[in-house]
């Protein structure tokens, strides 16, 4: 007699193709998951109210605070012999303030515009804030460029941090009375900036 052997039919028994199906499936899940994980954290995490936006002058730097409508600060600043200087004394006239150093390659950029102001507006005078140079650097700096405009120097930085500036070039308009009327963050251009001193301090 022929006896047939029957194997149990045990539902945890399959194909190896069935246990690749299964584990693709369950890879593609986690995926899936981790996917929607990551965006949803995104999202929880993102605050609703930020709102961030840059200057749109020219060559603009945000770190820079907005300063306009402020009074200009007072604080003590030395000349290029190392007298020192209040800033209280430039007010009386409008003024046009630019922070600066030599090794500042915007500043370089820049600096043909503001001699080339100072020689044609003369209803504003121009100072010159430096950051970090010596008088002999600041010198040498502005006779390579012919600049004759008063430069000062900032250096124990209470006047530049006073002014929310953090970063050069910046360049304040500043009334007779020590409003700061404009702010031009970063590296200008001629244009820029006698349009600027037009409309703030018309002839």
């Amino acid at each position: 007699m022929r006896h047939e052997t029957t194997l149990p039919n045990n539902p945890t028994i399959g194909s190896l193709a069935d246990v690749r199906k299964r584990t693709s499936l369950l890879v593609v899940s986690l995926i899936v998951a981790l996917g929607v994980a990551v965006i949803g954290g995104w999202t929880l995490s993102k605050d609703p109210t930020d709102n961030y936006s840059l200057s749109q002058s020219v060559g603009s730097i945000a770190l820079n605070k907005l300063s306009e409508g402020t009074m200009l600060a007072s604080a003590m600043v030395q000349d290029v012999n190392d007298n020192l200087v209040s800033t209280e004394l430039w007010l009386g006239e409008p003024l046009v303030i630019n922070f600066w150093f030599s090794t500042c390659e915007p500043c370089r950029r820049e600096f043909p515009v503001l001699v080339a102001a100072d020689e044609q507006f003369d209803q504003v005078r121009l100072i010159g804030v430096n950051l970090n140079d010596s008088s002999a650097v600041a010198e040498k700096f502005m006779q390579t460029y012919g600049a004759t405009f008063d430069t000062f120097f900032d250096r124990d930085g209470n006047f530049t941090s006073a002014m929310g500036v953090a970063t050069a070039p910046v360049t304040l308009l500043v009334d007779a009375g020590g409003v700061v009327r404009r702010q031009l963050t970063g590296e200008i251009t001629a244009a820029v900036l006698n349009q600027a001193i037009t409309d703030i301090f018309p002839a």
